[in-house]
């Protein structure tokens, strides 16, 4: 009966580490090829991909601001899902150079957001914004311009861009219409 248990928990074993082997090789590859869509990332500014931004939306409004949160990916450099919990305005999710992540309790931190009424848009300082959020890898060098939306009473997209000026404002106008297009009820 002791040898049957030994050769049995050496099949585990080995069955583990088969498995184990398996997970470490497909994080790895998730881990490269996320590193080479960042290399070569580089926002879209095509207005038919902004007009399809808020297309084929669930009607739940958490999944609503989560799917057009990562689709806002492909549009911006970088952004934040802010969730308001009783007026404490938490982040949540992140991405950077179209990879988007989940933030860990940890790390999150609150911050306030002025009144604003629905899908305006407010422009603020981001390094400041990086800074009170402890995300300062997501523009490290200072570069991009920092955008808030409040998307829903729920949820706040902060979204930063590169772009000059005199592109951005065309493209945050398109963006917010195609917000307005996929959250109004």
């Amino acid at each position: 009966m002791e040898k049957l248990s030994q050769t049995l928990v050496s099949k585990i074993t080995k069955l583990q580490k088969r498995f184990e082997s398996f997970l470490d090789n497909d994080f790895e590859n998730k881990v490269e090829e996320a590193e080479h869509i960042q290399a070569s990332f580089e926002p879209s500014r095509d207005t038919a991909l902004i007009r399809g931004l808020s297309q084929g939306l669930p009607d739940d409004h958490i999944d609503r601001a989560i799917i057009v949160f990562s689709r806002l990916a492909m549009f911006f450099d970088a952004g934040i899902l802010l969730e308001n919990n009783d007026g404490q305005w938490k982040a949540q999710a992140s991405f950077h150079k179209g990879v988007t992540q989940l933030l860990k309790n940890n790390s999150k931190s609150i911050v306030k957001i002025p009144n604003m009424t629905l899908l305006s848009v407010l422009k603020t300082d981001s390094k400041a914004m990086l800074q009170k959020l402890q995300l300062q890898n997501l523009d490290p060098e200072n570069k991009t311009t920092c955008l808030l939306i409040k998307a829903s009473p729920d949820f706040a997209f902060i979204l930063f861009s590169s772009m000059a000026d005199l592109w951005l404002k065309e493209h945050i106008e398109n963006v917010r219409r195609a917000l307005i297009n996929g959250f109004a009820d």
